[in-house]
């Protein structure tokens, strides 16, 4: 019969439905696998996190005596990170870098491997990291109040780095990190350790929110000589500390915390990478922090540090030397711009412990501090 006069006619050479049907099934399939590649690669960057913070400064510490010696008026770049972390479920890669004027410098290289069935409790690292001893030699300089750490962490944990493996530990509050290093630190001035001498250092450590702490224990040598040996001599390098940080809310304007912290030892590092072979010091600091409101804090810190370095006597008038006890009172005003920018405004003024008729030099410090973070 002829065909309908309104029905479809269908072009010579035109596709069928079955022909239309798999293509189709061929577009929903290439669809299906973009998606698959999409979620992969979401699940990637989920994995990955990349942050980092600049901390930009001026510093006004005034003269050291009535005559205009010394004291500075300058403004510097402290800090210039730039970190990256990728965790999976067995694994974690972490490297951070400091980008300052004074060049750019590797800071953290960690690899680290969570142990299969602890749920991540327990890890093995092995790279260059933080000596796990204390509270402020760990602690982020991004999250400390002051700009720098108390002179007895500078002192006893001189770079906070070492190079190393470490354990860490975790079953309900309770806290474990024991690691084996290299034992002199970042900032000895070598890339390479120089002996066969290892360190032991750990921290024991609780976490009950509100109240957190620990002890640390370090043991090692430090090879070198003194003007008395006629060759090298492996001579004690050791640490104890306790630490204990409480986190409360008594007063309306926001939450109070302390955090205070003991370190005592043998054969430790100074400024410009000087080393105290066996010789005993110890210090502590005390801290207190009250919140106001969300976005502004103040605080104080009370630090000494006694190298007891075998002080001598001085002559009148002399000023005290590297030798002395030092005592230092900090006062920071903080306030938040949002999340990300923080500027602090800090006075410190150390006191340095004279005989004799020695004086105090006049080296009180301002630091005002923006830090930006992401």
């Amino acid at each position: 019969p002829p065909p309908r006069a309104n029905a479809p006619t269908v072009p010579e050479g035109s596709p069928s439905i079955d022909e239309r049907l798999t293509a189709d099934e061929h577009r929903v399939e290439a669809l299906e696998e973009q998606n698959t590649e999409t979620k992969n690669d979401l699940s990637a960057l989920k994995k990955l996190r990349i942050s980092g913070y600049v901390q930009g400064r001026y510093q006004y510490q005034q003269d050291l005596d009535d005559s205009g010696a010394g004291g500075y008026s300058r403004f510097g770049v402290r800090r210039g990170r730039l970190k990256a972390t990728y965790t999976t479920e067995w694994s974690q890669y972490m490297l951070q870098i400091d980008a300052v004027p004074a060049g750019v410098t590797l800071k953290d290289a960690e690899a680290t491997l969570f142990v299969p069935g602890t749920k991540q409790q327990l890890s093995v690292t092995l790279g260059q990291m933080k000596w796990p001893f204390g509270y402020e030699g760990p602690q982020s300089s991004s999250d400390r109040e002051f700009p720098e750490r108390s002179r007895v962490v500078r002192n006893m944990l001189p770079s906070e780095r070492d190079r190393g493996a470490k354990v860490n530990g975790r079953y309900k509050f309770l806290r474990l990190a024991v690691g084996l290093f290299d034992g002199n630190g970042t900032d000895s001035g070598t890339t390479q350790d120089n002996d066969k001498e290892k360190d032991l250092v750990a921290h024991l450590g609780f976490d009950l929110k509100w109240l957190a702490g620990g002890i640390s224990g370090w043991y090692g040598h430090d090879l070198g000589r003194l003007p008395t040996d006629t060759f090298r001599h492996a001579y004690d390098r050791t640490r104890i500390g306790a630490d204990l940080q409480a986190y409360f809310d008594v007063v309306p304007l926001g939450g109070t915390s302390i955090k205070g912290e003991f370190i005592a030892g043998r054969t430790y590092g100074a400024a410009n990478n000087a080393t105290h072979l066996d010789v005993p010091a110890h210090g502590w600091y005390l801290l207190l922090v009250q919140n106001i409101g969300l976005n502004d804090a103040v605080a104080i810190r009370y630090d000494t540090f006694d190298p007891h370095n075998g002080q001598t006597d001085l002559a009148a008038g002399e000023v005290p030397g590297a030798d002395n006890a030092v005592d230092t009172v900090g006062f920071v005003v903080q306030h938040h711009f949002g999340e990300n920018l923080k500027v602090s405004a800090v006075y410190e003024i150390p006191m340095t412990h004279a005989v004799a008729q020695a004086l105090d030099p006049h080296d009180n410090l301002f630091t005002l501090q923006m830090q930006a973070r992401f």
